[in-house]
C-alpha cells in the first residue's frame, strides 16, 4: 500500500513540473521596442495629414482714413496727397455726392469742367486724352492726359509750401471773374498762393491752387481743385 502511494505522489510531482515549463514558454515578450503600446491612439497612416494654412501671401486691407472733421484737416490731407501725387489718398476725400471738379482757371466753366467721382478718378498712368476746357487767350481746347493736366494745372508749383494761404479767401487777382462761390455757394476755400516768381514780371506770374471744400454729414470733402493765375 505504501509503495502504491509513493508511486502516485511521484506521478503528480512530475505532472506539475511539466505544466510549469509549458506556461513559461507562453509568457508574452514585452521587451520588443517595436511594439506599439496604445496603438489605438496613433493617427491612421492611410488618412492625409491636416494641411497648414499659409497666410504669408495674404494682402492686408488698407484702412480708410478717418473722416476730416474740419476744413483745415481736409485741406491738409488733400494738399499732401497732391504733393505726393497719391491719387488713392486723394480719392478718399472726394465729395461722395458731387465728385471732384477740375478747373484750369478761377472762373469755372461748368459746361466744360471735368468732374470725376471718387471711384472714377483716373490714374496718373491713364493714357486717355481728356478735354479740360479752353486755354486762356487762344480759346484752344485743353486736350491733355490726366498726368499732363496734373503737371500743368494742378501741382505745377510746390503748393504745400506757399508764400501765403488764403483761409476762405481768394488771394490772386486778375482779369478773370472768380465764380467759385457762385458754383459752390456753401463752400470753404483754401487758396495756396504765390505772388510771383520772377521780378521782371512785376507779379504778373502769380499762381494759386484753390481747394474747394464742402461739409457732408459732419465730414469735410474736396469738391473742386481750381488752378488760378494771371489771365488775359
Amino acid at each position: 500500500m505504501n509503495k502504491i502511494m509513493m508511486v502516485l505522489t511521484l506521478i503528480l510531482l512530475l505532472s506539475g513540473c511539466s505544466a510549469a515549463n509549458n506556461n513559461v514558454g507562453n509568457t508574452p515578450d514585452n521587451s520588443n521596442p517595436s511594439t506599439n503600446v496604445g496603438q489605438g491612439n496613433q493617427p491612421d497612416p492611410s488618412e492625409p495629414a491636416p494641411e497648414e494654412t499659409d497666410t504669408s501671401n495674404k494682402v492686408e486691407e488698407e484702412e480708410e482714413p478717418a473722416a476730416a472733421t474740419t476744413e483745415q484737416e481736409a485741406a491738409e490731407a488733400v494738399i499732401l496727397a497732391l504733393k505726393e501725387a497719391d491719387m488713392t489718398a486723394l480719392a478718399a476725400y472726394i465729395h461722395p455726392d458731387k465728385g471732384l471738379l477740375f478747373s484750369p482757371y478761377a472762373h469755372i466753366d461748368t459746361a466744360s469742367a471735368k468732374v470725376f467721382p471718387a471711384a472714377g478718378l483716373p490714374a496718373l498712368t491713364d493714357p486717355t486724352v481728356y478735354t479740360w476746357g479752353s486755354y486762356d487767350g487762344t480759346g484752344d481746347p485743353i486736350e491733355l492726359t490726366f498726368q499732363q493736366y496734373f503737371d500743368k494745372f494742378v501741382y505745377d508749383k510746390d503748393f504745400i509750401e506757399p508764400e501765403t494761404i488764403g483761409v476762405d479767401e481768394i488771394k490772386g487777382e486778375g482779369n478773370t471773374l472768380v465764380n467759385i462761390k457762385d458754383v459752390f455757394p456753401n463752400s470753404y476755400v483754401m487758396d495756396y498762393y504765390f505772388s510771383g516768381f520772377d521780378a521782371q514780371y512785376n507779379g504778373m506770374d502769380w499762381e494759386s491752387l484753390i481747394l474747394v471744400l464742402e461739409e457732408l454729414d459732419g465730414a469735410w470733402y474736396v469738391s473742386a481743385i481750381v488752378h488760378s493765375q494771371w489771365t488775359i
